[in-house]
């Protein structure tokens, strides 16, 4: 088998259309910067695949048509990882990848200087390329906020790259094949020929995955407050349901419901952009009293819900206390005014006993109820679930 110039132009070709598909994706999305990085992967790759069709079948090319066809190759990889760590939403430092790329270049060049034997320069490079492949599998496969299932595909895709990449390293660092071009090239071009298809593809998959799923937050997101808003309530209240359901969550799940006291007093003497200015530090101040795995929601106007999986009524109303007490000691500062604000908050606890957490919010809105008509600015439970009313307050 030969790794002939029809093959490397077939690979060259494909490279071009992919990156012609690809561009209308980065055309789309802008404001994205992984898609920036992983369309030069992509014109780094299609470069380097044609400048090694100028590559002698035995020997080796010239310094300088070698080293950029090493760099290219270098930055499609080096961009394909840089690429992964922003759709993660992880730092990329440019001085890394600037030494990651140029330093095995640089070794290259001092080594030809001293005319090391080939064998062991293209070991180097091999070696180089190896280690962005096996980055970009890490970054995939370490924990994120976000599981997405389209970049697996991309991860066996590099897990096939640095396999072979490594394989030829060890090949050439004991001289186990001959230095010719299509020795060295052959076993990872082969992967290359697949890899590449699933890489290209997995990138545009991740790419409309995130899309779709910038869509549905964007959909099931507040614009004001950033919180959920009903319509994300009710995805968090059917994922919740199921899991009280398999005891996933545990069987206890309270809920709480606030209302920000006089709101309509508030807007009337300050006015709504004082109002919005208000519901928006209420919402800071919700963040701040919840726990990780809580969902906070704005429930409408100045009503706010918090969902508590695997809490107790006693639990909820420590919570709920904290809110409240966090509220009502930090006057919000907006127009040069600073506005005392109170809450009033009403629980219910949704048990064992079939009740679900629609019905949960029923009675945390009777108990607000309640809240309200005894002097507002204090937390109830509802009294359908307990022998006595519960009811703190400031006074």
């Amino acid at each position: 088998m030969h790794m002939t110039d029809d093959a490397l132009l077939t690979a060259t070709l494909s490279r071009a259309a992919f990156l012609l598909v690809f561009l209308t994706v980065v055309l789309s999305q802008l404001h994205e910067r992984f898609l920036w990085h992983w369309l030069s992967a992509l014109i780094g790759s299609s470069l380097g695949t044609a400048l090694m069709a100028q590559f002698p079948v035995d020997g080796e090319p010239g310094l300088a048509l070698g080293l950029a066809t090493y760099l290219l190759f270098m930055i499609s990889l080096i961009g394909s990882w840089s690429g992964v760590r922003l759709f993660y939403r992880r730092r990329v430092d440019p001085r890394l990848l600037g030494a990651i790329i140029l330093l095995p270049l640089l070794i290259y060049t001092v080594l030809d200087l001293f005319q090391v034997a080939l064998n062991y320069r293209r070991f180097v490079i091999t070696l180089a390329c190896t280690l962005p492949a096996c980055l970009t599998v890490f970054e995939i496969l370490r924990p994120a906020s976000e599981r997405l299932f389209s970049p697996i595909v991309v991860a066996l895709a590099f897990i096939a790259y640095a396999v072979a990449l490594a394989g030829t390293g060890v090949a050439l660092l004991l001289n186990l094949t001959p230095p010719t071009q299509e020795a060295v090239n052959y076993p990872s071009f082969a992967v290359d020929r697949v890899a590449s298809i699933l890489v290209y593809f997995g990138y545009i998959a991740m790419a409309g995955e995130r899309a779709n799923r910038a869509l549905r937050q964007q959909a099931e997101t507040d614009q004001l407050t950033g919180l959920a808003n009903r319509h994300g309530a009710q995805r968090a209240l059917n994922r919740l349901e199921t899991a009280r359901t398999t005891g996933a969550e545990g069987v206890r799940t309270s809920v709480l419901l606030a209302d920000v006291d006089h709101f309509k007093r508030i807007n009337d003497t300050y006015g709504h952009e004082v109002g919005d200015s208000v519901i928006v530090a209420v919402a800071a101040r919700l963040r701040g009293a919840v726990r990780d795995g809580d969902v906070a929601v704005r429930w409408g106007g100045e009503e706010f819900l918090v969902l508590l999986p695997a809490t107790d009524a006693t639990a909820a109303q420590v919570i709920a206390e904290r809110l409240r007490d966090a509220v009502i000691h930090t006057p919000v500062h907006a127009d040069g005014h600073d506005i005392p604000v109170t809450l009033s908050i009403g629980i219910a606890e949704a048990t064992s006993e079939g009740e679900t957490l629609s019905a949960a919010i029923v009675s945390a809105d009777r108990a607000l109820y309640r809240a309200k008509r005894q002097g507002r600015d204090r937390v109830c439970l509802d009294t359908t679930q307990s022998d006595e009313i519960t009811i703190s307050s400031a006074s």
